[in-house]
């Protein structure tokens, strides 16, 4: 591959793009609901303030819903520098609430923390996916407007 060494400011977002974004990251805060419901559910009784997940992951899945997106378009225009760069982000955010759910759980059942990694890291793969996506839709458009 062959990657440009431009500074993200050389970038500069266009509409639609930062509609997209915009668009990726509200269908990932719409996703906290449902991650606090279990949380309060399944590790309420451990210690787990289902109050202060929610506050945590309401932030931090804005965050990672922007930084994932801009990771897929670092990536599609070959841009190293903003790659690493919302690429830590992106693992930065999507980290933060289950390290306040690790933190914070008193006396879970060792069954409990096996399940909780495997949801991490199906959740992971499915990061993964959704960014492999965002860079195919990302590709198809913009061949459509080349073309």
């Amino acid at each position: 591959m062959n990657f440009k060494k431009e500074k993200p400011q050389d970038a500069p977002r266009s509409k639609r793009q930062t509609f997209w974004e915009r668009i990726w990251a509200s269908t990932i805060v719409l996703y906290t609901f449902a991650a606090t419901f279990v949380v309060w559910k399944t590790l309420g009784k451990y210690g787990v303030n289902p109050i202060g997940f929610f506050i945590v992951d309401l932030i931090t899945s804005w965050f990672y819903g922007l930084s994932t997106a801009r990771l897929a378009v670092s990536v599609y225009k070959k841009r190293m520098r903003e790659i690493q760069k919302w690429g830590f982000y992106s693992a930065f955010n999507f980290l933060i609430p289950d390290i306040y759910i690790l933190g914070f759980a008193r006396h879970v059942p060792r069954d409990t923390y096996y399940i909780f990694f495997a949801v991490v890291g199906v959740l992971a793969a499915f990061s993964i996916a959704g960014v492999v996506q965002q860079i195919r839709t990302y590709n198809a458009e913009h061949r459509e407007e080349n073309e």
